[in-house]
C-alpha cells in the first residue's frame, strides 16, 4: 500500500493527466448562459482545484433571481474514453434525492390526499413498521421528512448493477446488504436522527397513496413539470448513455450501484435539471411563483420552515443555516460510492448553486467552490456541513450514504 502523501501525489497527477485528456486549454468542456464574475471564477480556477483534489471531472450550475442563469462542465465523466464533462452529463446526485423527494409528497398533502401529521400507518397496506414499545402511531409524513420520526438505518449500499435490487418491501425489512432494517430506535418526535430509512417508507408512502411506481410518480408530478428532461429516479437507458463514471478515493472506476431506496438516494440528474428545480424554490425573473405550480408558495415556505425537535436546522427534506454574513440559506450534500452532489439556495435573494462530482473526494471540491461561492456574493461561507468530511471519510470506508 502506497504512504498517503504519495498515494495522494499520484491521484493529483493523474487528475492532471485526465484534465489534459479533457479541456487541452484547461477551460471548461462546454457551458450554458453567463456565469458573470463567478463564471470566469470557475473557469480559471476548477480545472487546478480538479487536480488538486484528484477529481475527474464536475458539473456546476448557477441560478440567478429565480432562474437557472449559467451552467458548465469540466474534467472528464469518462477517464478510460477521454469522454468530457458537459452541462449534459448525468450524475447520481445521492442523499440530495430526498428534497426533492420532499417535494412529492408535499404535492400529495397540497392535493389532499395525505395528511402530513396522521400516522403513515394509515395508509400502508404492503409492509407495516415492526411492531415496539415506542409509539409507532408517532411516525408520521413529517417526522419522516424532518428526520424526527426516531427511525434506523442512515444510509444505504446500493446495489451492484449486475444484481438484481431487492423489492421496497424487502428493502424496509433489511434486504440492504447489510445496512440494517427500518425500526423504530427513538420516540418520535423526540429529537433528530438521520434516517435514509424513513425517506425509504415515504417512498413506499407515495406509491401506496399515488397508485404508481415513485419513479412514475416522481417523474409525473415534479421533474416533467419542472422541466427536468434529463433526470429520474430509475437509471433508464436515455439516462445510462449520459451519466458519469464514478471513481473513488484512488481514481479507480467503480460500477455504478443501483438503489431500490430511490427517494433516499436514487436520483439522477443534471446541473441544470437540478438549478431549474433549485430555481423553483424561489419566485421566477417573470414573476412566477415559488413552486412553479408544483407547489404552492406556502407548500415551499413549508418545506423550508425550521421543524421541531431540529434545532432549527432542518426542514421538510432541507438542512437549514446562515451565511457566515447572516443570510439564510437552505442546502443538502448527497455521498453515495464514487459520487459527492451539492447544492446551496438563498431563499430571499434568488441565488443558487449546484456541484455535481464523479469521485469520492469530491466534496473537497465542493466545500472550495461553495466557499468562493459565499465570498463572491458578499455573504460569507455558506454551511456544507461541519460533520460532513467525517462523514464523508466514512462513507468512503462503510459505502454507506450518510448524508
Amino acid at each position: 500500500m502506497l504512504y498517503r502523501p504519495y498515494r495522494r501525489a499520484l491521484v493529483q497527477a493523474i487528475a492532471a493527466l485526465w484534465l489534459a485528456q479533457a479541456t487541452g486549454s484547461g477551460g471548461p468542456v462546454a457551458s450554458a448562459g453567463s456565469g458573470g464574475d463567478f463564471g470566469r471564477w470557475l473557469d480559471q480556477h476548477v480545472p487546478a482545484l480538479l487536480a488538486r483534489h484528484g477529481v475527474p471531472g464536475v458539473a456546476i450550475a448557477l441560478v440567478r433571481n429565480g432562474a437557472v442563469a449559467w451552467a458548465a462542465g469540466y474534467g472528464l465523466a469518462d477517464a478510460a474514453s477521454g469522454r468530457p464533462v458537459t452541462p449534459e452529463t448525468v450524475f447520481q446526485v445521492a442523499s440530495v434525492s430526498k428534497p426533492v423527494a420532499a417535494w412529492g409528497i408535499v404535492c400529495l398533502a397540497e392535493q389532499g390526499r395525505l395528511d402530513l401529521d396522521a400516522p403513515v400507518d394509515r395508509y400502508l397496506t404492503r409492509w407495516h413498521l415492526p411492531p415496539s414499545e415506542l409509539d409507532v402511531a408517532g411516525v408520521t409524513a413529517r417526522r419522516l421528512l424532518s428526520h424526527t420520526a426516531g427511525l434506523s438505518l442512515p444510509g444505504y449500499w446500493g446495489t451492484a448493477p449486475d444484481q438484481p435490487l431487492p423489492t421496497l418491501e424487502e428493502s424496509l425489512s433489511g434486504a440492504t446488504d447489510g445496512a440494517g432494517d427500518v425500526r423504530l430506535v427513538q420516540a418520535p418526535g423526540e429529537g433528530w436522527r438521520y434516517s435514509g430509512g424513513g425517506y425509504t417508507l415515504l417512498q413506499l408512502l407515495a406509491e401506496e397513496v399515488s397508485g404508481r411506481p415513485f419513479a412514475a410518480y416522481m417523474q409525473e408530478a415534479v421533474l416533467g413539470p419542472l422541466g427536468m428532461a434529463h433526470s429520474g429516479f430509475v437509471w433508464t437507458p436515455d439516462l445510462r448513455v449520459a451519466t458519469a463514471t464514478a471513481y473513488d478515493d484512488a481514481g479507480q472506476a467503480l460500477p455504478n450501484y443501483l438503489f431500490a431506496e430511490e427517494a433516499a438516494a436514487g436520483l439522477y440528474a443534471t446541473a441544470p435539471d437540478l438549478a431549474r428545480w433549485v430555481a423553483a424554490t424561489m419566485p421566477g425573473p417573470d414573476g412566477e411563483p415559488a413552486g412553479r405550480g408544483v407547489l404552492t408558495p406556502n407548500g415551499v415556505a413549508a418545506l423550508l420552515a425550521p421543524q421541531p425537535a431540529t434545532d432549527g436546522q432542518y426542514g421538510l427534506g432541507y438542512f437549514l443555516g446562515h451565511a457566515g454574513k447572516g443570510p439564510r440559506v437552505a442546502w443538502h450534500a448527497g455521498f453515495n460510492r464514487g459520487w459527492r452532489a451539492y447544492f446551496a439556495l438563498l431563499p430571499a435573494g434568488g441565488e443558487g448553486l449546484v456541484v455535481l462530482t464523479n469521485s469520492d473526494n469530491g466534496y473537497y471540491l465542493v466545500e472550495d467552490i461553495a466557499a468562493a461561492w459565499g465570498d463572491r456574493l458578499g455573504i460569507g461561507p455558506v454551511p456544507t456541513d461541519p460533520e460532513i468530511e467525517t462523514a464523508s471519510a466514512a462513507n468512503s470506508r462503510s459505502g454507506l450514504d450518510p448524508l
